[in-house]
C-alpha cells in the first residue's frame, strides 16, 4: 500500500510525498508538486506491485559501462579466444557510444541509429550482428535482474548476412598446394584436405591420437593463440570430438612426415620451424601466402581445406550423415546449411537414376 502525504514549504508552496513498501520489504519515498502528479505515480507504483512488474527506480542508474563488466564477468563456458573477441568489440563499439550512460536511459531509437551507423562505417554485417549480439545481451540480463522494464535492444533491424563465396580445391589444386609450401608442411596440408580438420585441431594433434595402422586420428584437443599466448583444451563443441579415418595414401604421408620431423616434448604431430607449437598466424604469414601465391593463387584460406574436403566427399556421393561426422558438425543442418549448394549438383544423377527406372532398364531392385 502506499499513502500521500501534504507538507508545505517555507514559501508556502505544497508538496506531495508519495511513501511505499515495495516488493523486497523496503520503505520508499518520491516527492512531487502537484497533487495529480503524486496521485499518478501511487497508482503506477500499486499496479506495477501488482503485476509483478515493479522496477527498483534507483537500480538502472549504474551505467553501461559498469553492468557490461559485470555481465561478461558472469558468463560462462568460454573459450579465452571468445572471451578476447568480446572484450575488443566492447571497448571498440560499445562502450564509446553506451559506456557512460545509466542503463535505464537507453532508448531503443538510439540503438537503432547506432546499428545503421555502425553498417554505414563499413564493418561487415556478420560484425555488426555480433556487436549488437553483445550490448543485447547485457541489456537482456539487466531485464531479467529487475534493472529495466524491457530489453531496449530487441526487434532491431540487422543487416543480411553476406554470403561468403567458399573455395573449394580439386585434388589436382590440393597436391600443387602441397608441393609448393615448405616440405615441414606438405603432410599438414594434405591431412586438413582429406581430413576436413581445423587448423586449431591439427596444430593440437599430438602423436598419442595418431593411430597410423588403424589409419585413424582422433581429435580430441584445439589450439587457440590468444594475445600471443597458446591454450590448449577441448574443441569448441561435443560433435568435434571425433574420430576420422585416414586414406592410406595419406597415412603413408604422415609416416614420412613423422620420421622427418619428430614430434618434440609436447609429443605434437605439426610443430614450428624450431620444433615448437605451430602458431597460426605466423603459419599463414610466413609459409600459407607464399605458397598460394606460387601455386593456385588467392583468395585461399587454410580453412578452404577445410570445404575442399566436403566437395570431394560430396562428389564421391557420401551421405550428409558421413559428411557431419567427419567435419565434427553438431548436426546434420548445420553441414547441409553449410554445403547444400554443392549437394545440389546430385540432384541430377538422381534424376538420372529415376530414368532409369522409369524405363524399366534398372534391375536388381528389391521390393519389400
Amino acid at each position: 500500500m502506499s499513502s500521500i502525504t501534504k507538507t508545505t514549504t517555507r514559501n508556502g508552496d505544497p508538496r506531495y510525498r508519495v511513501r511505499y513498501r515495495d516488493p523486497s520489504g523496503r520503505d520508499r519515498e518520491k516527492w512531487f508538486t502537484k497533487k495529480a502528479d503524486a496521485d499518478r505515480y501511487a497508482a503506477g507504483v500499486k499496479a506495477d506491485i501488482d503485476r509483478g512488474d515493479y522496477i527498483n527506480p534507483q537500480a538502472g542508474k549504474i551505467t553501461l559501462g559498469e553492468w557490461i563488466t559485470r555481465h561478461e564477468a558472469a558468463r560462462l563456458g568460454r573459450r579465452p579466444s571468445t572471451v578476447a573477441r568480446d572484450e575488443s568489440i566492447i571497448n571498440t563499439h560499445i562502450l564509446p557510444a553506451f559506456g557512460h550512460r545509466q542503463v535505464k536511459s537507453i532508448q531503443p531509437v538510439e540503438i537503432r541509429a547506432w546499428v545503421a551507423n555502425l553498417a554505414a562505417k563499413g564493418l561487415a554485417p556478420a560484425t555488426v550482428r555480433k556487436v549488437h549480439q553483445l550490448l543485447s545481451s547485457a541489456l537482456e540480463a539487466a531485464y531479467q535482474d529487475g534493472l529495466i522494464r524491457a530489453n531496449p535492444a530487441r526487434r532491431v533491424d540487422l543487416p543480411a548476412l553476406e554470403h561468403r563465396e567458399m573455395r573449394a580445391l580439386s585434388p589436382t589444386e590440393m597436391d600443387t598446394v602441397a608441393k609448393a609450401i615448405e616440405p615441414r608442411y606438405r603432410a599438414l596440408v594434405l591431412t586438413a584436405a582429406y581430413t576436413g580438420c581445423r587448423f586449431g585441431e591439427l596444430a593440437a594433434l599430438r602423436v598419442g591420437r595418431l593411430d597410423l595402422l588403424h589409419r585413424t586420428l582422433r581429435v580430441e584437443e584445439t589450439a587457440i593463440e590468444v594475445k600471443g599466448v597458446l591454450h590448449y583444451g577441448p574443441p569448441k563443441t561435443k560433435a568435434s570430438v571425433r574420430a576420422v579415418a585416414l586414406p592410406k595414401t595419406l597415412v603413408d604421408e604422415l609416416a614420412r612426415h613423422l620420421a622427418t620431423y619428430p614430434p618434440g616434448e609436447q609429443g605434437l604431430v605439426f610443430t614450428g620451424s624450431d620444433g615448437g607449437p605451430l602458431r597460426a598466424a605466423n603459419f599463414r604469414h610466413r609459409y600459407w601466402a607464399p605458397a598460394i601465391r606460387a601455386s593456385v593463387g588467392g583468395p585461399c584460406r587454410f580453412h578452404d581445406l577445410r570445404h575442399s574436403h566436403a566437395a570431394l566427399l560430396i562428389a564421391s556421393g557420401q551421405h550428409p550423415k558421413v559428411i557431419q561426422g567427419r567435419l565434427g558438425h553438431a548436426s546434420i543442418r548445420t553441414s547441409l546449411d553449410c554445403y547444400g549448394h554443392l549437394l545440389q549438383g546430385l540432384d541430377e544423377a538422381a534424376a538420372d537414376a529415376l530414368d532409369e527406372v522409369m524405363g524399366g532398364r534398372a534391375v536388381g531392385l528389391a521390393w519389400g
